[in-house]
């Protein structure tokens, strides 16, 4: 069988809205928004399981200890906890050879009014570019499945997200979990989200040419990170190659996208 691996974040998760839903230590509702985290994940690994595909599961928020083993399908293989590698969301795509990546429970980036959970990769930072463009961790992960030439075939998450993906690359499936508006959410129900995962990853992986589903890597590389506090800025401006354009912005530049990682390893 074909290999799929899935990043699941909870942020774009349908009807999540407030921070305390994401947060495992005494967060209000996060028993309810870990279960839609696994019941979306274990969605979109049934659909690749009817698509002739096994999966590899990477839990990819806060503590990486989120989804429930016992809401997969049995032929799915769940990582949990952090490798602490420049991976990151993405630990485990380096171990095997898979065929093809997804994401679930993905949402925008920093200060994108699309989600009121907005963020790269921590609150602390205010807005990551990357050759330009703003910087969601779809992005960033993405390019990690270009680095190693996998096509990239589905994504869930919010609505802003879903429509950058679709520009950024044309041949993506992506399911809508919800819209943000203003500090709230308009969401559909729970289980329609959950079937269109379904339907929606099964449909993807069925396809025989997944070439336009491949991320091209560019040739050059540069990131610029805004933090909200300028001591951090002026601390991470000391990362070799790293320098400081403005009081609270670092810049890195490589031609080889896993520098960039190592970068962010450190620096976010």
């Amino acid at each position: 069988m074909k290999k799929l691996f899935i990043s699941a974040d909870i942020e774009g998760t349908c009807g999540i809205t407030a921070w305390e839903e994401t947060e495992a230590n005494g967060g209000r509702n996060y028993g309810y928004f870990s279960e839609r985290m696994t019941a979306e994940v274990d969605a979109a690994a049934r659909g690749a399981e009817q698509a002739g595909y096994v999966t590899t599961v990477k839990d990819a928020h806060d503590s990486a200890r989120n989804i429930n083993p016992m809401g997969l399908p049995k032929t799915a293989t769940l990582i949990r906890g952090w490798s602490k590698d420049c991976y990151c969301m993405m630990g485990g795509l380096d171990r095997e050879d898979f065929d093809a990546v997804a994401f679930t429970g993905y949402h925008c980036e920093a200060v994108n009014g699309g989600n009121p959970l907005s963020h790269t990769m921590t609150t602390s930072v205010q807005r990551v570019t990357l050759n330009g463009l703003p910087c969601p961790e779809f992005l960033i992960n993405a390019y990690m499945a270009a680095y190693r030439g996998i096509p990239i075939v589905f994504l869930a998450g919010d609505e802003a997200l879903c429509d950058f993906a679709k520009r950024l690359i044309p041949g993506i499936t992506t399911v809508v979990a919800k819209t943000g508006h203003g500090s709230a959410v308009i969401s559909r129900h729970p289980e329609v989200v959950r079937e269109e995962i379904f339907q929606g990853m099964k449909a993807a992986l069925s396809r025989e040419d997944l070439s336009d589903c491949i991320l091209p890597l560019p040739d050059h590389f540069v990131i610029t990170v805004e933090y909200n506090d300028w001591n951090k800025a002026h601390s991470y401006s000391f990362y070799p190659g790293a320098t400081l354009v403005d009081a609270k912005t670092v810049k890195f530049e490589s031609d080889d996208y896993y520098e960039v990682m190592r970068f962010m390893h450190f620096c976010l």
